[in-house]
């Protein structure tokens, strides 16, 4: 099954292998509002893409592993523009489109490149990106996104207590993703 997918770049598959580490197997929490889920595969976003494919739907337990890395590659990777980044920044950024959404990450993104934080990868943000790293490095770019983050899960806490229930593993998440880069 296969969506239109492009060879992925050994960034993607670095990356990839990380996200499907963090994001572990079938899920259906209480207080997870995505629901059910799989390998991080939302059961709503998978019946999106075999509805557009005109395949029957399935429950996400079902979900191969080739379904998996065409949705990461096609629904994350593409549009957060995480091919446009080089290692480590490119594995951090994909894995907050994954774990935040592409909208959401891309405002870290451009918050810690110091350009209008409209969610939109675009070409702004990539020169934004250039002129931040000659002046920082990519070092500094990508611990402010971890720092962004941390603080948005905080956040996320503060404003719905039912997600205290995760803090622990979105922190333990961010820990390891600064292990995996380092």
């Amino acid at each position: 099954m296969s969506s239109g997918m492009k060879t992925p770049s050994p960034n993607f598959e670095r990356s990839l292998e990380f996200v499907l580490k963090a994001e572990g197997g079938f899920s259906n929490h209480p207080h997870d509002r995505g629901g059910k889920t799989n390998k991080g595969i939302l059961q709503r976003e998978y019946d999106k893409v075999r509805d557009n494919m005109q395949l029957d739907r399935q429950c996400v337990s079902k979900i191969t592993d080739e379904e998996v890395e065409d949705i990461y590659y096609n629904d994350y990777w593409v549009p957060g523009c995480c091919y446009k980044l080089p290692w480590p920044l490119c594995a951090v950024h994909f894995d907050g489109c994954v774990n935040v959404g592409v909208g959401q990450q891309n405002r870290f993104l451009q918050r810690a490149v110091g350009t209008k934080d409209d969610g939109s990868f675009g070409p702004k943000t990539l020169l934004a990106y250039h002129a931040k790293v000659e002046d920082v490095g990519v070092d500094a770019i990508v611990q402010n996104i971890l720092e962004q983050r941390k603080d948005f899960y905080d956040l996320l806490t503060r404003l719905d207590a039912k997600q205290l229930s995760f803090i622990e593993g979105w922190n333990n998440r961010l820990n390891n993703l600064k292990k995996f880069i380092a």
